[in-house]
């Protein structure tokens, strides 16, 4: 069974939250929640892309994090 997580990324680094989430639409919607509402990662990776990855290291979806 495949599980997904979340990543942020820009040109320096990237980082995960450690979810395993079991349902990809599920994962997306928190995804795009995260983006919404901001914090920390979405600051520190402005101008980057927040994406969700598969546990076999698919891509499924992203978008680009707005710079402020």
């Amino acid at each position: 069974m495949k599980t997904y997580d979340i990543y942020f990324s820009d040109q320096y680094s990237s980082d995960n939250k450690g979810f395993s989430i079991k349902a990809e639409e599920k994962a997306i919607r928190m995804a795009e929640d995260i983006l919404a509402k901001g914090g920390s990662y979405i600051e520190e990776y402005a101008g980057g892309t927040i994406s969700v990855v598969d546990s076999d290291g698919t891509t499924v979806w992203s978008k680009p994090i707005p710079k402020k």
